[in-house]
């Protein structure tokens, strides 16, 4: 009578408490499928993150659901960060890689009336990120420029798929605290597009590129001299690029700098993923364990290196930080940053059909 007891007292208590989360995710998760949204066109670095990701995390989550890419671009994620925020399921069936830059965009007002960003971005649902980001500036093998020094004075080209993404946003940023006269060519259709038009010698420079992007996608071209990278950006070197200067050590004042390092933070959160604020927390935490755990996975990582695929990542809590950090600025730096980052007139602008 006893052990009856304590087994219908043990089968109630599961009752209560409900199933193992385990077991929860896998009974929500199995059959289904994941989206991710991408802030961005086909072929491009975030892309190529995504659809590499989405190969291998269906495997850390119990059910084993099938995850899909889909590509929202868009004035450099706004579509896809209003879309992850306002839109999306809110069940853990869709989730965002969106460029880090936009989660500054409520900060910085930039775009339009600076309404036009219609999230928080301190209450998405943070997974995390796959690979710490730094950019970079390239030049075209078959330019002049060989340093950052040969560039002052002279006026470079460089491509932008839109004025908030960050092939737009550190030509200006450079121009505004180290005094270069790089020209911004706006209405290319991502990273893809900019990389054609510097082959067929369109574009002289593409500024703003994320090193892991230009080695993953572009790694020939490091190799084979296509390209020389004359600055990067960030306050520590990339190890591979000893030799190439740091874009803070040419800032013309200290509040230059103080804005160069707030505008370039937002590398430090990486190739951010994110879903949509209010999921259930046990689902946002089987989202997070499994993100983390496979970025971690032996396996995977020996895929990732295959494919050379660079994997940093940052996790949910640590890429918050650095959001908060952003939002923590002084008003005399956010200001001088959003004259930098505001939009100027679209002298050059090229329309593709």
């Amino acid at each position: 009578m006893r052990g009856f007891t304590g087994v219908a007292f043990s089968l109630g208590l599961i009752v209560a408490l409900g199933a193992p989360p385990a077991a929860q995710a896998a009974d929500f998760y199995e059959g289904k499928s994941v989206s991710i949204t991408v802030g961005s066109s086909a072929g491009g670095g975030y892309d190529t993150y995504a659809r590499f990701l989405a190969r291998s995390w269906g495997k850390f989550i119990p059910g084993r659901p099938n995850f899909v890419v889909k590509n929202m671009p868009g004035a450099g994620s706004l579509k896809a960060s209003n879309y992850i925020y306002n839109v999306a399921a809110k069940d853990g069936t869709e989730v965002g890689a969106i460029q880090q830059g936009m989660f500054f965009e409520p900060l910085f007002k930039v775009m339009g009336t600076g309404r036009e960003a219609k999230f928080d971005a301190l209450k998405f649902g943070w997974i995390g990120a796959v690979v710490k980001d730094q950019a970079v500036m390239v030049v075209w093998h078959a330019t002049p420029f060989k340093s950052l020094s040969e560039i002052m004075g002279k006026e470079v080209l460089s491509g932008s798929a839109g004025a908030t993404t960050n092939y737009a946003t550190y030509p200006r940023l450079m121009n505004a605290t180290m005094g270069t006269s790089i020209k911004v060519i706006e209405g290319y259709n991502g990273t893809s597009s900019i990389t054609l038009a510097l082959e067929r010698g369109e574009l002289q420079a593409m500024t703003g590129w994320d090193f892991s992007s230009l080695a993953s996608s572009k790694g020939r071209w490091l190799q084979d001299k296509k390209v020389r990278v004359i600055v990067q950006f960030g306050a520590k070197k990339i190890p591979e690029l000893p030799d190439v200067p740091l874009a803070r050590d040419y800032a013309s004042s200290p509040l230059n700098r103080d804005v160069l390092d707030l505008i370039t933070l937002r590398q430090d959160i990486g190739r951010p993923y994110v879903a949509p604020p209010g999921l259930p927390k046990d689902r946002l935490a089987t989202l997070q364990n499994s993100f983390w755990t496979m970025l971690h996975d032996a396996a995977f990582l020996k895929d990732a290196a295959k494919a050379r695929i660079e994997i940093s990542p940052t996790s949910a809590k640590d890429s918050m930080e650095i959001v908060r950090k952003g939002y923590a600025a002084s008003p005399e730096v956010v200001a001088k940053a959003r004259e930098v980052l505001v939009a100027k007139a679209r002298e050059g602008k090229k329309k593709k059909k």
